[in-house]
């Protein structure tokens, strides 16, 4: 707070003109992805028999294509909201010799990466159409595919508890938003049951859309043109 304090009027607004341009990424982010898996529709259940893993990838056609595409494109409006996001977080770490900053931007890279494990094993199917493959094959992809999405709830953990941490001790950012991200970082724990019982498939779900819903009010907030930090 006393470095962003002490910045020239100038170099300030830069900083909050940033900040509030990655909110806007961020809220995008937000839209992409929901309009993706609006498109792509339900996909089946993790546990369901191969059979009806590959007819949802062949009766999908170029709407689970167009899904597919939707939520890759999300992920370049993900870059620059982490980059503005982390942005006093690292501030912070240099003043007080911590690294919150480092612990959120990890936690966001491990997010993202297994993201696009469990996409591109899905497009993958959704590629093939479902056809060219047989159940064996389309059973490891689809499972490879579930267990990348629970790793990326799970990896919520880190991130949202990371910054809750940051929030809570340095006021980072309004309080309420530092209790809010503890709950989405335990919320972040349904991950698990995506990787240990697939038949849970709508609890990891539950995680996913807190984890859309965090990203949203923290492009509303970043939008703000007061800061806390």
């Amino acid at each position: 707070m006393e470095a962003f304090l002490q910045m020239d009027t100038t170099t300030r607004g830069d900083v909050m003109g940033f900040k509030r341009t990655a909110g806007c990424f961020g809220i995008g982010f937000v839209v992409f992805q929901v309009v993706g898996f609006v498109v792509g529709g339900s996909p089946p259940g993790a546990e369901d028999p191969a059979s009806e893993i590959t007819k949802y990838f062949a009766d999908g056609g170029n709407a689970l294509k167009v899904g597919g595409v939707l939520t890759a494109l999300a992920s370049i409006f993900a870059l620059p909201f982490i980059a503005g996001f982390v942005l006093p977080f690292f501030k912070s770490d240099r003043e007080h010799g911590e690294g919150y900053g480092w612990v959120v931007f990890g936690g966001f890279l491990l997010t993202g990466a297994a993201a696009m494990v469990g996409l591109s094993a899905s497009f993958a199917l959704a590629l093939r159409g479902g056809a060219e493959l047989d159940a064996a094959t389309t059973r490891a992809v689809w499972d490879l595919s579930n267990i990348a999405y629970g790793s990326t709830i799970l990896f919520t953990v880190a991130w949202a508890g990371g910054a809750a941490m940051a929030i809570m001790k340095r006021g980072l950012m309004s309080r309420w938003f530092g209790i809010f991200s503890g709950l989405v970082a335990l919320s972040g724990f349904l991950g698990i049951f995506g990787l240990v019982s697939a038949g849970l498939g709508m609890v990891s779900l539950i995680g996913y859309a807190l984890l859309l819903l965090w990203v949203l009010v923290a492009g509303v907030v970043m939008l703000r043109k007061q800061t806390t930090a």
